[in-house]
């Protein structure tokens, strides 16, 4: 490829009386400049610069072969030119190419959700299809300035894939190392876990609130996060079975109610719970009997993991 490129670099571009093709073919352009940019050093790619210069003033009229230009020039290392039209921008700023204007993701979106058919053939398709799974990755993805109690939720129902890499070895990983198991024992472990995956999001996260007493009784949530009026109750089941199950909604219903019934500073509760048994099959059920509780705004289950599967007592 690296030979194709140099010979292209040979030719006469843009020649009297000859209809120009390749010099006014923007996908062709963009292609040949991200070749040339891995493949050359920046001496051997002025010829591709001094034409994408000349071409850029030749499909001035048309936005998208435009859009196309700019973007080849953008990766020889033109930072300062805007890509257009907004979809090519926000696809190519999707791939590390090019910096967005201050409308361009909405104007992108408006132009892919409206459907409407363009002339620019299946190059410009394909960018919208990137722009539609670029946007659609980010609805996924929480906002740390403005995180909501939405956002909270998500983050905590996503805590089971987290679990993937925690450290819990059966053989060791090198040959100076020790068996390292970073063991989930009670409810005070679980906070801990939380905490870490929490305090960098929630910078107003606490850790056991102390909430307004009610006669001789001093409540005392496990985590709260003032900004979004919400309290984390964290809870560890350890027996199989129903009995098991209803003492867990025992426990929250009387800590919903004793923790909601005084304070200004919280509305809801998000319970958290451990299955140290990993009953998969009962959780939706326990999930739907703990948020029938009022003033349970979500319930989160986290079985115990496979890896972690306790295989005597104490272990």
């Amino acid at each position: 490829m690296r030979d194709e490129i140099v010979h292209l670099g040979g030719r006469t571009f843009f020649a009297p009386g000859r209809a120009p093709r390749f010099e006014v073919d923007g996908i062709a352009l963009l292609g040949v400049a991200l070749g040339a940019a891995r493949l050359l050093p920046p001496d051997e790619t002025k010829w591709l610069n001094t034409l994408l210069a000349r071409s850029s003033e030749e499909v001035r009229s048309d936005t998208w072969q435009l859009g196309l230009v700019r973007l080849a020039q953008t990766v020889l290392g033109y930072h300062d030119l805007r890509i257009v039209p907004p979809d090519l921008a926000v696809a190519a700023a999707a791939r590390g190419l090019g910096r967005l204007q201050a409308n361009d993701r909405e104007l992108a979106w408006q132009l892919v959700t409206s459907l409407t058919e363009n002339e620019s053939g299946l190059a410009r398709d394909a960018t919208q299809l990137a722009v539609f799974d670029y946007e659609l990755s980010r609805v996924a993805q929480v906002d740390l300035a403005s995180a909501t109690r939405d956002d909270l939720i998500q983050i905590l129902q996503s805590v089971p894939r987290s679990m993937k890499r925690w450290t819990f070895e059966h053989v060791k990983r090198t040959a100076r190392s020790e068996i390292t198991r970073w063991h989930v024992d009670n409810e005070y472990h679980v906070q801990n876990l939380l905490w870490a995956i929490l305090a960098p999001v929630f910078s107003d996260l606490e850790d056991e609130e102390n909430l307004p007493s009610i006669g001789q009784m001093h409540p005392r949530a496990d985590l709260g996060v003032p900004s979004l009026r919400t309290l984390i109750e964290v809870k560890f089941l350890r027996h199989r079975g129903q009995s098991g199950f209803t003492k867990i909604i025992e426990e929250i219903a009387a800590d919903t109610s004793l923790y909601l019934s005084r304070t200004m500073d919280y509305d809801n509760i998000i319970a958290f719970v451990w299955d140290d048994c990993a009953q998969t099959e009962q959780h939706h059920e326990l999930k739907s009997g703990i948020e029938r509780i009022r003033g349970i705004s979500a319930a989160i289950i986290l079985p115990r993991p496979s890896s972690m599967a306790r295989t005597t007592a104490g272990s």
